[in-house]
């Protein structure tokens, strides 16, 4: 019942603005041409300007099928992530991610049931419906005897739903704040160190796109966990977190010879 719940919410979110205006296509149209090319460092960089425009979960999900084609797993992966973090319906974007765990290049990172759970409405709503529930009850609680209306059970009730509604947002909302530590790796063969050093002992070595959990920060290093639950040292420069936006650098778009744009 709270599942269907959670996916009627979905839909509403995706009305009220979760998914890509239809301003969007004046870039996918020439990303996806370039795509279709098989351009797809340019296709990128087309995906990546929609992105400073209006980021979105199908633009992520475009950049990183861009990406993952043009030799950038890291990116790819982190593009298909916060596909998922803007919109966890994104089913395309968590079709990639099944393939690339399906090649085997590293485990899966598992998730708390907290974060599992968080994973069923976007980060965005699962923040309003606490803040509204919780608004919500309140008042019915306090308007009746503040304005002296009659007594009757109907505010008593819907309080009673608003406060449930909101209790059951605070796991959602642990499960976020947990999310908020996980972190792609950039770069293929980057070091796992045994201390946060330069020339401290390299324990393993990741693969491009693989996911950690970052656990505590000291200097220029973030303290890590690992699918395998190995832990060590990843200097900071080597991770993008899933809940932020920044975009990772990409190579300015190449104009084909003989040609001036594309269209």
């Amino acid at each position: 019942m709270v599942k269907r719940i959670c996916i009627w919410f979905a839909v509403v979110s995706a009305l009220l603005g979760v998914v890509p205006a239809r301003g969007a296509e004046d870039v996918f149209v020439p990303g996806r041409t370039a795509y279709l090319a098989g351009q797809f460092t340019n296709a990128a960089r087309f995906f990546q300007g929609e992105l400073r425009r209006a980021p979105s979960a199908e633009a992520w999900h475009n950049f990183g099928d861009a990406a993952w084609q043009a030799g950038h797993p890291g990116e790819a992966v982190l593009a298909w992530q916060r596909a998922l973090w803007l919109n966890p319906y994104q089913t395309n974007a968590a079709a990639s991610l099944r393939f690339v765990d399906g090649l085997g290049q590293f485990s899966e990172l598992s998730l708390t049931w907290t974060e599992k759970y968080s994973t069923w409405l976007p980060v965005n709503l699962w923040a309003g419906l606490a803040a509204a529930s919780l608004w919500l009850a309140v008042a019915l609680v306090l308007l009746p005897v503040v304005f002296r209306w009659r007594k009757s059970v109907w505010p008593q009730l819907l309080a009673a739903v608003a406060l449930g509604t909101f209790v059951l947002t605070l796991p959602a909302l642990a499960g976020i704040h947990g999310r908020t530590k996980l972190a792609v790796i950039r770069e293929a063969n980057v070091p796992l160190r045994q201390t946060p050093t330069q020339t401290a002992q390299v324990r393993s070595r990741f693969a491009a796109g693989e996911l950690v959990r970052c656990r505590s920060v000291r200097g220029k290093y973030y303290f890590v966990r690992t699918a395998n639950d190995e832990t060590g040292w990843v200097a900071q420069d080597q991770l993008w977190f899933i809940a932020e936006d920044e975009l990772p650098p990409w190579p300015a778009v190449v104009v084909p010879p003989g040609s001036s744009k594309i269209n």
